[in-house]
């Protein structure tokens, strides 16, 4: 049988759709892996949410190409829906399909080897950790921003989809899953009966509490329970009432991402974000009021045409003052199609302010991390990989470790480990086993 790689592009929703894809080839009699690799066929799955974004996911077909000159290209996602034509066109491209519906790649793909497709709820991954889209499109028209053009109005997933997944993914032997969604924070809203992302946290809670029963243990070993973080939340929807319950969940990972975009009102103003800068650092003081280890992330738009000197200066500003671990900086990138298309640009020094926010955010993840190493050391992990001398594994609130290798043990994928926060290293931690469950 000939062998797929999936190469996907963009965000969490898009990896989940991509594992979702390798899953229906695999259980159809494919070899399926990921990425740049040797393969017979590649399924890209392409993103939009910036013109570089876009960009890379046309040349990277020029990559795969050279690595097989003779492979079927199969294409989906976000930039194919916005530019069909820029894929059609290039050879060796067999079949492309836009956002909605992507499982049709699997379709073409057995329908064009003579192969029948087998439905499968199974999401074969390259990482330990499982991606649950919840949710897609976004009703919001930021300015800036076209997804909403290619992804279409907010649909949230029925509760009892999301438990069969979730169940899956438990019997496969994943310990933690991201809830992820285009604009995750409005799971909910379309159904109009008080369903909301609360309610995916207690369904995740309820499967817990089988596990508790089923191997005879506390719900408070985590060892066989499934722990969840989110991917992108919105500052709207940080309330007491969610934190509240948040703080009661054993299996919340207190990471927040954040999408703040600006931290000037009147660039929010222009941004359409409907928000303030004041409403914002109140969120965040809020979080921290519950979660005083949280790590806080978000993203910012440097240099979006209305922004002068001043409104960045403002940026930084509300950047320092929210203290985020890490911050995702990108350039402006105008996005024909929409309202900021059509703006009149102002912005200067571009790089110069990407490279000030950059250089603040390097700061505060390493602060971050020392505040944790005096205050916060011993955390539960969760091995994801082998690098080298170390395996690798994330903490709950989102630190990069590196576990020296040791001749007397020998941890796998998956492994849950208690570990001791020792110094920074790399863009993460030096950690020392503290005991292995």
């Amino acid at each position: 049988m000939k062998k797929v790689s999936i190469v996907n592009m963009g965000c969490k929703v898009n990896q989940y759709e991509s594992d979702t894809i390798a899953g229906l080839l695999s259980a159809s009699g494919f070899s399926v892996d990921f990425g740049l690799v040797p393969a017979d066929i590649y399924c890209v799955n392409t993103c939009a949410v910036t013109n570089e974004g876009e960009r890379k996911s046309r040349n990277v077909i020029t990559k795969l190409l050279k690595l097989n000159p003779e492979a079927e290209i199969y294409v989906s996602g976000c930039a194919s829906e916005n530019n069909k034509e820029h894929f059609t066109k290039i050879s060796n491209v067999k079949y492309v399909i836009g956002t909605q519906n992507k499982n049709r790649i699997a379709a073409a793909v057995c329908k064009d080897n003579g192969v029948k497709l087998v439905n499968s709820s199974e999401h074969i991954s390259n990482r330990t950790r499982g991606v649950l889209k919840c949710q897609d499109g976004c009703n919001n028209f930021c300015t800036y921003c076209l997804i909403p053009y290619v992804r279409g109005r907010e649909v949230s997933r029925p509760l009892s989809e999301l438990e069969r997944e979730l169940q899956t993914m438990v019997n496969s032997g994943v310990h933690e899953v991201v809830l992820a969604g285009i604009n995750l924070s409005a799971y909910g809203n379309d159904f109009k009966d008080g369903t909301s992302l609360v309610s995916v946290a207690k369904l995740i809670n309820s499967i817990n509490q089988k596990i508790a029963k089923l191997s005879e243990k506390s719900s408070k070993n985590a060892q066989n329970l499934l722990r969840y973080r989110f991917s992108s939340l919105e500052v709207g929807i940080i309330t007491e009432d969610f934190l509240n319950y948040l703080k009661t969940d054993e299996a919340f990972c207190p990471h927040f991402h954040l999408s703040m975009q600006s931290g000037s009102n009147k660039t929010l103003k222009a941004m359409n974000r409907h928000y303030k800068k004041e409403e914002f650092l109140a969120k965040v003081e809020l979080i921290r009021k519950y979660f005083p280890f949280a790590a806080i992330t978000t993203d910012v738009i440097v240099g979006f045409p209305t922004e002068t000197e001043e409104d960045f200066n403002e940026t930084f500003d509300t950047c320092k003052k929210a203290n985020f671990f890490e911050m995702h900086v990108f350039p402006y990138s105008s996005r024909e199609g929409t309202v900021a298309a059509k703006l009149k640009n102002v912005a200067t020094n571009v790089k110069d302010r990407v490279w000030k926010l950059k250089n603040m955010s390097t700061e505060n993840h390493d602060k971050f991390i020392k505040q944790n190493i005096t205050e916060n050391p011993v955390q539960k992990v969760i091995v994801e990989t082998t690098n080298g001398d170390y395996y690798t594994a994330h903490t709950a609130n989102y630190i990069k470790c590196y576990i020296p290798k040791l001749k007397s043990q020998n941890l796998s994928n998956n492994s849950i480990v208690d570990v001791k926060l020792e110094k920074l290293y790399l863009d993460g931690a030096l950690v020392s086993l503290s005991a292995i469950d």
